[in-house]
């Protein structure tokens, strides 16, 4: 798992040069293509600093002349750099500034060449499910475009991550694919990307051999390229491969000149990884002083940078070290820190090789209960990493289809769009011409009729030319849908299958304009019917004593059967929305503020009397806790109050439900502006709200049982 971590983020920093693409050059203006050569050229030099320096020039002239495909450009060959340089989050901030001028402008080729790069800085970080989404993504829309190199692009990306995932045989199909078009269109850079990630796949593999084969020919193309980067890159992976295949002269020569080549790039995350391996060879060679003082100094500098995978790597190669030579406190040392950091980002392979190191001490020191406690944890997690894999793999095969469905489905509309087209333009010929024969014969006999007859064709006319605008305007909505529905794969929530918050975030505005329209058009609004939003906010009593008693894995389990709670009480047009945690939204569309009180208790209800069936036949009961309120809160003033703060009140009334006791209910129905009485006490809600007299409900004896939370 760790060599396969590390072959990941070694390749993908170098397939960021290959993601580019002349299609975001052709678009620029001419200045702006004359500068991005320039750039391409430090780039290939390996003159980062420079690179960026001009890239900053070109984005402030782009922005001084409001020219914003440039400024696309220029945001586009800083995240290149960033990336190349270790700084992922602000490559990923420019990057999604580039995709959304891209996006409005409505330039797919390009939208799908950033949709790459962001799943490279995504595969970087080793967040292989949203790698796999970008990818896809823009799979999807190359192949919408009969764009084979990018589909072969995207081919390499796929069997990179796949690889990643230990999937070797299904990631070795899609890198062969891709290999096949790259060698038939003579691309030796990308040539040498696919067959670098080749030769990693099989050294995952420990098929040395044919490793060797494959990056030994990936590191002549890049030295007859001249791709210091790429050459650099080729050293450092046959350095790695010579290490394990114990051939530690050659695996020294070829690291030396890596770290040699390194030096004269600002690439510090692929130097100090070198010199890591370099210290790895040392060690294995009996140079122990060396070997410790090199991970040292890339420990040193990898935790000065805050290269995080870089500095798990190295405390677990300096445990090994330590226990090899007997120093049973250092190497615990090491180990913890490696197992703590890798434990923060959940990395469950990496774990698992900390705690076979953890293992090995305490058998050295004769602690066989620790010993054996350490092994029965490393048991679990390597159960914990195969369910995982299975997940994963299941996730991807949707997507896989899904992906293929979409593609399809729009090819097939490009086609239906083209016949309709062709036969419009073929009847309006027949029209012509029939119109024109008859026009012909009854000026010929009726001359006096002429006039009468050029009008009727004129009408005629008219009228098929407006049927087949309405007929292409039907298939453009249909394309338009077909794009719709591929986007909705990044709209829901993995687990539960409910939308997620970005579809809140896109539907919701248009929701709360309708019911506002609504409220404000009707005179008499109180009698309006099934026109406001019901807002629930539900949140499950003790989830984390679930996750904690039970294991997360039957907390998903819980999750998704108190998902099947939500559909049964809530319709189908409500809006379901995984909120976060164990915290979930609904939205009630065309309903009636009234059904409140009625749908919160069905739901507690629902909720108390469901058996909830965990891992290994488990049944235990649950309870939740809901705060709800109505949008808008004021129908006498539609528009007062906006949807922030309605759901701030919403998730006030939550808390106090929790401080309440929990299970049970408490809401607020509708505020009245209009004066408050002398005798009236405002509650903390309308205290913090600076509400009105405000109709509260909730399923306690009364209104007075209610805790509120101490307003600050």
């Amino acid at each position: 798992m760790k060599a396969r971590l590390l072959g990941c983020l070694l390749y993908a920093v170098s397939s960021c040069s290959f993601a580019w693409s002349d299609a975001i050059r052709e678009i620029s203006s001419p200045s702006a293509q004359s500068k991005l050569a320039e750039i391409a050229a430090h780039h290939k030099a390996g003159l980062l600093a420079l690179a960026e320096s001009e890239t900053l020039i070109l984005l402030d002239q782009a922005r001084a002349q409001k020219l914003p495909l440039d400024i696309a450009a220029a945001q586009h060959e800083r995240g290149h750099i960033a990336t190349m340089q270790g700084k992922y989050d602000l490559a990923q901030r420019v990057y999604k500034r580039a995709l959304d001028i891209y996006t409005t402008e409505e330039k797919l080729p390009q939208t799908a060449v950033i949709l790459s790069d962001l799943g490279t800085t995504q595969r970087i970080q080793t967040n292989y499910n949203q790698a796999l989404d970008y990818y896809y993504r823009a799979l999807s829309l190359y192949q919408s475009l009969e764009i084979k190199s990018g589909i072969a692009e995207q081919q390499l990306n796929i069997g990179s991550v796949l690889r990643a995932l230990g999937q070797y045989e299904p990631a070795l199909v899609a890198l062969q694919h891709a290999l096949v078009y790259m060698r038939r269109n003579n691309d030796l850079a990308a040539v040498s990307q696919s067959l670098s990630h080749i030769g990693g796949v099989y050294m995952a593999m420990q098929q040395y051999q044919e490793a060797s084969s494959y990056l030994n020919d990936a590191l002549a193309i890049n030295e007859q390229l001249d791709l210091k980067f790429d050459i650099a890159k080729s050293h450092r992976d046959l350095g790695e491969l010579y290490l394990k295949m114990r051939r530690y002269e050659r695996a020294r020569s070829h690291l030396n000149k890596a770290i040699s080549l390194f030096s004269t790039i600002d690439v510090p995350l692929e130097s100090d990884w070198a010199l890591a391996t370099l210290g790895q060879v040392e060690l294995e060679k009996g140079n122990t002083n060396d070997g410790l003082k090199y991970l040292g100094d890339a420990l040193l500098r990898a935790i000065e940078n805050d290269f995080t995978g870089l500095i798990t790597h190295v405390h677990l190669a300096m445990a090994q070290a330590y226990l090899r030579i007997n120093d049973f406190t250092t190497a615990s040392f090491h180990a913890e820190k490696g197992l703590s950091q890798a434990r923060t980002r959940d990395e469950l392979g990496t774990q698992i090789d900390f705690l076979v190191v953890q293992a090995k001490i305490f058998q050295a020191q004769k602690d066989f209960e620790n010993a054996f406690l350490t092994l029965k944890e490393k048991d679990r997690l390597d159960s914990l990493v195969v369910d995982k894999n299975r997940a994963m793999s299941l996730a991807q095969l949707k997507t896989e289809i899904e992906v293929e469905r979409q593609a399809q489905s729009i090819e097939l509309l490009r086609k239906n769009k083209a016949i309709e087209l062709a036969q419009a333009e073929q009847r309006n010929l027949s029209n012509i011409i029939v119109m024109g024969s008859l026009v012909a014969f009854l000026l010929f006999l009726f001359l006096l009729w002429s006039r009468y007859h050029q009008r009727q064709r004129n009408l005629t006319l008219k009228r098929d030319v407006k049927e087949r605008t309405q007929e292409l305007e039907q298939k453009n909505r249909e394309l338009e849908e077909a794009y719709r529905a591929l986007e909705q794969v990044s709209l829901r929530d993995p687990l539960t299958s409910l939308y997620n918050r970005h579809y809140l975030e896109a539907q919701l505005p248009g929701e709360i304009q309708r019911c506002q329209h609504n409220c404000s058009k009707n005179p008499d609004r109180r009698t309006t019917e099934n026109g406001d939003l019901l807002c629930f906010l539900l949140d499950i009593d003790d989830f984390k004593h679930i996750n904690d008693e039970y294991g997360h894995l039957a907390g998903d389990r819980f999750l998704v059967q108190f998902t099947a709670v939500i559909h049964d009480v809530f319709r189908q047009t409500d809006l379901l929305i995984r909120w976060g945690g164990e915290e979930f939204l609904v939205i009630c569309r065309h309903a009636n503020r009234s059904e409140l009180i009625l749908l919160a208790e069905r739901f507690r209800v629902a909720v108390a009397e469901k058996r909830f069936q965990l891992l290994d036949g488990k049944i235990i009961r649950a309870s939740c806790s809901i705060g709800f309120c109505a949008l808008p809160l004021f129908r006498d003033a539609p528009y007062r109050l906006d949807w922030q703060k309605t759901f701030a009140i919403m998730d006030y009334c939550l808390y106090a439900a929790k401080l309440s006791g929990k299970n049970c209910w408490i809401g607020a129905v509708e505020a009245y502006d209009e004066p408050v009485d002398e005798g009236h006490q405002l509650n903390p809600l309308e205290q913090k709200f600076n509400l009105p007299r405000t109709e509260m409900k909730t399923s306690l004896n009364n209104l007075a049982s209610i805790e509120w939370p101490v307003n600050n």
